[in-house]
């Protein structure tokens, strides 16, 4: 908690986290459950609405959605996950680099945050916070999320696993979890 001095008046601000340094490596399933608020598997239901930003061709996306498991949190139920989709030169729709295309009707982890206010959970990174995991049963992908993991544990199994030794993932441009994972609100250092 920051607090700040304003001439005579004293007044208390929450500080604000910046995700990138929380997740500089999405790659690290260990690192991104660290810095989410909620990890969970579900299967798309359908896409209930989508509309566009303000940078050209770009999606923003409301998936509706089925938990069958949260490994981290309290998602429960059907819930909403707002994702980031753009669309190329020939018009076709694509999750971007390093993002995963949602399809009704196939299995996801999911991590990222809680939105209250709208009601939905937001992946990071606009998609790159979630997983194909087609069952929880299912052979768990690799890092790269392209092949099964030479472990060959499960979905499920890797999850919990991410969850129990999550950590904060490695500094970046010399910050530090104690100097620069959080910053203080505008207009205050």
């Amino acid at each position: 908690m920051w607090v700040g001095d304003s001439g005579n008046e004293t007044y208390v601000s929450e500080p604000t986290v910046k995700e990138d340094l929380l997740v500089p490596d999405l790659s690290k399933d260990e690192y991104v459950s660290y810095a989410s608020s909620d990890v969970f598997h579900a299967r798309v239901v359908k896409k209930v609405s989508q509309n566009e930003t303000d940078l050209a061709g770009e999606l923003e996306q409301q998936w509706q959605v089925k938990v069958t498991k949260a490994f981290k949190g309290d998602a429960e139920g059907t819930a909403i996950v707002n994702t980031m989709a753009y669309v190329d030169g020939e018009g076709n729709e694509t999750a971007g680099e390093g993002g995963v295309a949602l399809v009704p009707g196939r299995g996801y982890v999911f991590a990222g945050q809680y939105d209250a206010d709208n009601e939905r959970y937001e992946p990071f990174g606009g998609i790159t916070g979630a997983r194909l995991s087609q069952e929880l049963d299912s052979p768990a992908k690799s890092a790269a999320r392209s092949t099964a993991s030479e472990s060959g544990e499960t979905v499920e199994e890797h999850w919990e696993q991410a969850v129990t030794n999550e950590r904060p993932g490695p500094p970046v441009d010399g910050a530090t979890p104690d100097s620069d994972m959080v910053e203080a609100p505008e207009g205050e250092q």
